[in-house]
């Protein structure tokens, strides 16, 4: 029962992560048509890396809602990240806002930096979900900051 719970719960939580896609209806080649660094991924790289990341959060607190106790702490953290995250695709894909867009994902790397700092006070094991979402959004921040200076 309770792998049932938990497999419901992750769903759950990947859908929300991936409901800003489906609320704001974005031009996603508005990416390839703007100037960016030479370091800068290409399109397809986020289409792979950010499913990833949001399974390995979706799952972290599917089961940890489950089998474990999430810290209120902890729960403050991811709640404020999913709503820091929520309004990237807006916007950087639709306002066309670059430092917005570079605010939000600062903010991101920060409230992920919260979340890795908060699971090393329990467990080295969990830090390393998070250490990719961190090296990824700090990427991702200096990406946008570049693309806001360079437009």
């Amino acid at each position: 029962m309770k792998l049932i719970k938990t497999l419901s719960l992750f769903i759950i939580f990947l859908l929300l992560y991936f409901l800003p896609i489906f609320l704001f209806k974005a031009d996603t080649s508005f990416y390839n048509t703007i100037s960016k660094p030479q370091y800068a991924p290409p399109s397809w790289l986020f289409k792979v890396i950010w499913p990833i990341l949001y399974a390995i959060f979706s799952f972290y607190l599917a089961y940890h809602l489950i089998y474990k106790a999430l810290a209120k702490e902890l729960i403050l953290y991811f709640l404020l990240n999913y709503i820091i995250s929520f309004f990237f695709i807006k916007v950087f894909f639709i306002d066309k806002d670059f430092f917005l867009s570079f605010a939000v994902t600062f903010c991101s790397f920060i409230s992920g930096l919260f979340i890795l700092i908060t699971t090393l006070k329990d467990s080295k094991r969990d830090f390393l979900y998070f250490l990719p979402y961190v090296l990824w959004t700090l990427y991702a921040s200096i990406l946008m900051a570049n693309i806001y200076l360079i437009q």
